[in-house]
This record gives structure tokens, sequence and C-alpha cells, in this order.
């Protein structure tokens, strides 16, 4: 009776024990289930973000390059509505005007074109490189290397193809001979006048639409592209880069990843039927009412703001040297400002 009389006591505290233990373990799993859900909820708003680098397929921005005569074509091919570009980096709804420039840098056999979103004079975000290596003078084509900017893609972002035996329009033209090297004069609104802009549609449906568009793209994804350590030419824009993106960026400066962190969020998508509606007008009426938001204002009414005159169309800046003047894709002459400017643009202002 007596041992039974010290087991009882015994007994109940290892019974209380264990209850405190069940509870401590049910308390411990709450936690981590609530840590789980929010590392899930993190990851899900991550993927719920706007990348730039998801919305210009570099894969495909290959296949217009490949059908087009010159530099000037294929920067009205890249900003086709409904065509290969998606990209809004300041975030107000509108696609991204990309300009193209030819480099001024050049050897034998090695030429480059800078593919860029220009908001001013001084806020130039380079977005991708093109880069063209001829092994040897006799060849009609070129080795093509797409380089997307580390920033947008991440580094050692390329695609590549080698079309050193074929004849295209637009190699033709940048290995011709001649002084003039296309500088686009066009860039955030102030464009040329067949261009409208046009609004950014989800990303889930602007990978549709590219890929029906060019389902057999003849470039490869690769890290390490063959001859590359060969080309010694460099961008007039490398280095360029806005401070103040609404996109997400696979590796952004300090100040883009501060400036992100406090402005997250997505563009206002619209249907993809909207998308190329007149950007002048409220989505899906044709009534003529202005859109409400920032969206880009009309030839004519830039033209009031700026004090122009009715057959002023805006175009260019006069009276700034910074600026181009007032020109067709074609007509742009070489850069006489060559090296100058280097390194501007860098965190200035709001795009």
């Amino acid at each position: 009776m007596s041992i039974l009389k010290t087991f009882l006591p015994v007994l109940a505290a290892g019974v209380i024990f264990a209850g405190c233990n069940t509870e401590g373990t049910q308390q411990a799993g709450i936690v981590n289930e609530n840590a789980n859900t929010a590392v899930m909820d993190e990851t899900m708003a991550d993927s719920d973000e706007y990348w730039a680098k998801d919305n210009l397929d570099l894969e495909r921005v290959g296949a217009v390059f490949e059908r087009s005569e010159s530099p000037a074509e294929f920067e009205r091919y890249l900003n086709e509505p409904g065509g290969v570009n998606n990209l809004d980096l300041n975030g107000d709804g509108y696609v991204d005007y990309i300009s193209v420039r030819e480099f001024d840098d050049r050897e034998d056999g090695q030429r480059g074109l800078s593919l860029f979103t220009r908001f001013g004079p001084d806020l130039i975000q380079e977005v991708a490189s093109i880069l063209l290596y001829r092994d040897e003078p006799r060849y009609p084509g070129a080795r093509v290397y797409l380089r997307g900017d580390d920033r947008i893609y991440g580094d050692n972002h390329y695609y590549e193809t080698n079309w050193l035996d074929r004849t295209l329009g637009v190699v033709n033209a940048l290995f011709g001979d001649r002084n003039d090297y296309y500088r686009s004069p066009y860039y955030y609104d102030n464009y040329p006048d067949y261009y409208e802009p046009y609004r950014v549609i989800e990303p889930a449906y602007y990978r549709t639409r590219v890929v029906e568009l060019y389902p057999d793209p003849a470039f490869v994804y690769t890290t390490t592209p063959q001859y590359i350590d060969r080309i010694r030419i460099k961008s007039p824009n490398n280095g360029l880069h806005l401070g103040q993106i609404k996109a997400r960026l696979m590796k952004p400066t300090d100040e883009q990843a501060a400036f992100y962190r406090n402005n997250r969020g997505r563009p206002p998508f619209v249907p993809p039927g909207q998308a190329m509606q007149n950007p002048n007008r409220g989505p899906g009426n044709n009534s003529g009412v202005e859109p409400q938001g920032p969206g880009p204002k009309s030839d004519r009414d830039r033209d009031v703001q700026r004090g122009a005159g009715p057959d002023d169309k805006g175009r260019g800046n006069p009276g700034n040297g910074n600026e181009p003047g007032e020109g067709k894709p074609d007509g742009p002459g070489p850069d006489k400002n060559q090296g100058k400017g280097q390194g501007q643009g860098q965190g200035k202002g709001r795009p």
C-alpha cells in the first residue's frame, strides 16, 4: 500500500508533464505553420510581381532582328503593338518605347546595337545589346549575340546563333561601308509619326502571344557564348541606368532596390483585346474621353502645353543640344557627341 501511495503522485506528475509536453508540441506546430504560411505568402507575393525580364523576350527579339533590313526598321518592329515588347519600367500602364542606337565603337568583324529606354536627356536605361562577330571578312553573315542588361536579366544572360553563312539585310547594313551610324531620335513622349502608345497586358498573356508569333526562334540561351571573349567593342549606353524603376529587377542597384521596396506594385494591366486601343480614349470605348491616370497625352495636347503651333508636332527640343532634333528613322547622322554624357542619368529623377 505504501508503494502505491508513493507511485500515484509520480504517475500524476507524469501525466501532468505529458499534458504540458503535448500542449507545447501543439503550440510549436502552430508557430511553425504560421511561419510557413508567412513564407508562402511572401513567395506568392513575389510570383505576383511584374518582372522586367519577363516582358521583353530576348529570344524573340532575335527573330525580329532577323526580319529587319536596317537598325531603323528593327526599331520600328520592336515597337509594334501586339508584338515582342510588353516592357513598362515606369509603371504607367503603357509599354515603353525601345530606342535603338548603333555602337560608335567598332572593330573589324565586330558591330553592335544598344536597345534602351529613354525618358529624357539624362534618363536612360539600357535593356539589352546585340553583338555581331565575323570570324573572317569573307562570310556574308555573322555570329549574333543578344545580351540582356545585368540589372534587368542578371549576369551573363545571352542568346546566340550562328548566321555566318546567311545574308541578312540588317547584318549587311551594319557591316556596310558608311560613316553615319544609326541613333534613334525617339524616346518617351517624343514618338515617330507612325507610333501610338499601347497598353501593358498580363505577362502570362504576353508569353502566349510571343510564342504564337515566333514559335521556332533560332537563338539558344547560354551563359557562356562562344567567341564572346573576342568581342571588345562597348555599348555607348553601357552602365547607364535609371534609379527609379517600378518593375522587379534581377540585379538592381542599391538605389533601385530601395526605390522598389517603397513602390512595389504592378502596372494597370488591360485585357489583350484592349491593349491596342487608342490610349487617348477611355479603355473599352470610343468616346474620345481621356483615360484616368498618367497615360501618354495626344500630340495635340503636348503641342498646347509646349506652345507649339498647329503644324508643330513637338518632335525634338530645338535649342537644347542634348536632345535630338526632328528626324525620321533613316535620317540621323553620326553622333557628334560621342563619349559625352557617359555615366549620366544614373538614379536621376523619375522615369
